[in-house]
């Protein structure tokens, strides 16, 4: 029986070190990475997925005294807000202003920052901090100094403006050109930050890849737009994302220029889909119908996003492949 015991024990031994070595094998193999990624799925699903569920479920729900009657409404909610002309018009004031917004931002962001990276003197230096500045402030404060700064009796360019024959801030500001004053708005709020993405995305290009360019006579605007520009085209499919989704929400700009005008302004309060939103809940006191403006914010962002990412090919990695 001891015999049995003494032989026994080297081999549970054996079979210990080889669980031991089994689980570090797999430790070693497991992927860390994951864990920086759980953060950001905790965030985006407390912060994103779960109101946008809440939005779901409350679109087909009715409130009465309050408290939402949930699955009750059916498809009326829809229904309601998609017959609703000012819904609709709200949306194609918002169409019309992300076309100009977009297409400025996409083409401003990359253009300065192909520019930027071509220039090493001091003069570069400056330029580069006064285009990443104006991406530190946010955007309500950023549209008041605007307003203040094309207002013709409180501007410190007051001067050039009554030579101009602007003596008031609808002068500038009208029916016509409002749009255009939200999406110079709207750059100067969202370039910052992503020309400083994309100036460091074109300072990460292979120097060997630069100077076997240079070799071959790439002067420097080709330099530019045929070795540089490529390397930046995933960030700047992301930028127009996230660009759609910025605009598609955008608030604050009409509101704000809206109540500066005061008696004399333009723009109603129905001119975005968030601001038709925020009246369905503020003065209707409907969640429902707030939710379904919601919805469609959502369904336009993320079919744009599918479409991007699946169309342009510039997501594609090796490990896709």
């Amino acid at each position: 029986m001891a015999n049995i015991v003494r032989q026994a024990r080297p081999m549970a031994g054996a079979q210990t070190s080889g669980i031991r070595e089994l689980a570090a094998r797999h430790l070693r193999r497991w992927n860390w990475g994951i864990l920086l990624v759980v953060p950001y799925v905790i965030a985006v699903s407390v912060f994103l997925l779960g109101p946008a569920l809440v939005a779901l479920v409350f679109s087909f729900s009715e409130v009465t005294g309050g408290r939402p009657q949930l699955f009750v409404a059916g498809l009326n909610n829809y229904i309601a807000v998609f017959t609703d002309k000012q819904f609709l018009s709200s949306y194609w004031n918002v169409i019309r202003f992300s076309l100009v917004a977009t297409t400025s931002g996409f083409v401003g962001s990359v253009g300065v920052a192909l520019l930027l990276s071509l220039t090493r003197d001091t003069i570069g230096g400056i330029a580069r901090s006064v285009f990443f500045l104006p991406g530190s402030i946010n955007g309500p404060a950023l549209a008041l100094m605007f307003l203040f700064m094309l207002d013709p009796s409180i501007s410190p360019f007051s001067r050039i403006f009554h030579l101009l024959g602007w003596e008031k801030l609808t002068d500038f500001v009208t029916a016509s050109t409002a749009i255009q004053v939200m999406a110079v708005i709207r750059f100067y709020l969202m370039s910052g930050g992503w020309i400083a993405i994309f100036y460091a995305a074109l300072e990460s290009v292979s120097i060997e890849l630069i100077e076997a360019a240079k070799i071959d006579g790439c002067g420097p605007w080709r330099l530019a737009w045929d070795i540089r520009r490529p390397a930046i085209m995933g960030f700047v499919w992301f930028m127009v994302i996230q660009l759609i989704a910025n605009n598609l929400m955008i608030f604050s700009e009409p509101y704000l220029i809206a109540t500066a005008l005061g008696g004399a302004s333009f723009i109603g309060p129905f001119w975005s889909p968030n601001m038709v939103g925020a009246y369905y809940t503020l003065n209707l006191g409907d969640f429902g119908m707030s939710s379904v403006v919601a919805i469609s914010q959502i369904i336009i962002t993320f079919a744009s996003s599918v479409f991007i990412v699946t169309k342009t090919g510039a997501f594609i990695t090796e490990v896709t492949n």
